[in-house]
């Protein structure tokens, strides 16, 4: 067996990313944006089986949510809390991020969160007599995604 290893130059880097939002048909550039995570969560459910003493397992659903961490320099999220604090509609919004670190040899791979919906916190106002940086979380969680740009396999796998 040939003894190949991972190209190193392949560890694709966190910060060769880029991030929309569109929220209302406007497409917002997140550059401000300093860190975004999509998850799913998959809920699985035990399968006794007569004639074995191990317990199977099978997927029953899945939670799509995210979570991301921008510099306060904008206010698009504080105008979805208005719209449903007026409205009693929370307004949805669709999160595109793609990553490509031009030194690898995968390429390009590209998520759209669609219908996102928030969840938890949003800081309206902050200060701080320090003057740190003012940051906010954003999380909350999505009805779908889609993959129109894939990473390719590296030629060593």
């Amino acid at each position: 067996m040939a003894n190949t290893t991972m190209n190193t130059q392949d560890a694709v880097s966190a910060n060769f990313a880029e991030c929309f939002v569109t929220l209302n048909n406007t497409r917002y550039s997140m550059l401000m944006a300093k860190e975004f995570e999509g998850k799913a969560s998959i809920t699985t459910a035990e399968v006794p089986r007569l004639g074995s003493v191990v317990i199977g397992h099978k997927a029953q659903t899945v939670v799509l949510s995210f979570s991301m961490t921008i510099y306060k320099c904008t206010e698009i999220f504080d105008d979805i809390m208005d719209q449903f604090i007026q409205t009693g509609v929370m307004p949805t919004f669709d999160i595109q991020v793609s990553n490509e670190d031009p030194s690898t040899s995968v390429g390009r791979s590209t998520k759209i969160f669609t219908n996102c919906v928030l969840d938890g916190d949003v800081m309206l106002s902050m200060f701080n007599a320090e003057g740190e940086f003012v940051e906010q979380s954003i999380e909350g969680f999505c009805d779908s995604y889609t993959r129109p740009e894939k990473y390719t396999n590296p030629s060593y796998m």
